[in-house]
């Protein structure tokens, strides 16, 4: 108990100090300018220089809003392009609005696209992760079938026995047939969806 009150602190203390977005040292020798264009270059909203200022306040470093408005404006002009739209649409970035004023128009336009690409490909790996756990399931039942029946011509059973576990082998069997038809139905539906992402990304044009 004594060792725990001793490593809480120090765990709160790295929680604290890995959620700051500036270190000691990034504080203390801060171009406000190059911070705000490098945020401006991620599309960080204007309320990012809020975080900066808490994450500073400890060394009692204040933020130059003048110089970090102006380095966050250039930075914008580098992300608020119809490319830049394109990529982060497509990653399922979700936009924040940072780019009014910056060519939004052409930005959301690409971006829109991009938001349709990237939920094409959210379904074309939810068909793939349903492909995989549909062979999973065939291998499962496969196996349990086959023991069923080892277990059958082994001689073991009494006939009573006998005729209850051929009757499972049956189902089983039917099952086994059933599955793998649907999982012939996944492979066609993700050749297609894989055909529809990837025409839609030759498309793209960004």
């Amino acid at each position: 108990m004594k060792y725990l009150k001793l490593i809480i602190p120090g765990l709160a203390a790295l929680l604290l100090a890995s959620c700051a977005t500036l270190s000691k040292d990034e504080c203390m020798n801060a171009n406000w300018r190059t911070i705000g264009y490098e945020d401006g270059t991620k599309g960080y909203p204007a309320s990012r220089i809020g975080e900066h200022r808490k994450a500073c306040a400890e060394y009692r470093v204040r933020p130059d809003l003048k110089a970090y408005t102006a380095g966050r404006k250039e930075g914008l002009r580098q992300f608020c392009t119809p490319n830049m739209g394109y990529r982060k649409g497509s990653q399922g970035y979700n936009y924040n609005g940072v780019c009014r004023g910056y060519n939004e128009p052409a930005f959301l336009e690409a971006y829109n696209y991009g938001r349709q690409v990237y939920k094409e490909q959210q379904r074309l790996n939810n068909l793939r992760s349903k492909y995989s756990r549909q062979v999973r399931y065939i291998d499962d039942l496969e196996r349990s079938l086959h023991e069923k029946e080892e277990l059958m011509v082994s001689g073991r059973l009494s006939k009573a026995k006998a005729l209850i576990l051929l009757n499972e082998t049956r189902d089983m069997a039917e099952e086994v047939g059933r599955a793998k038809s649907y999982l012939n139905e996944l492979s066609a539906a993700i050749d297609d969806q894989a055909l529809r992402v990837r025409r839609m990304k030759e498309d793209a044009g960004y």
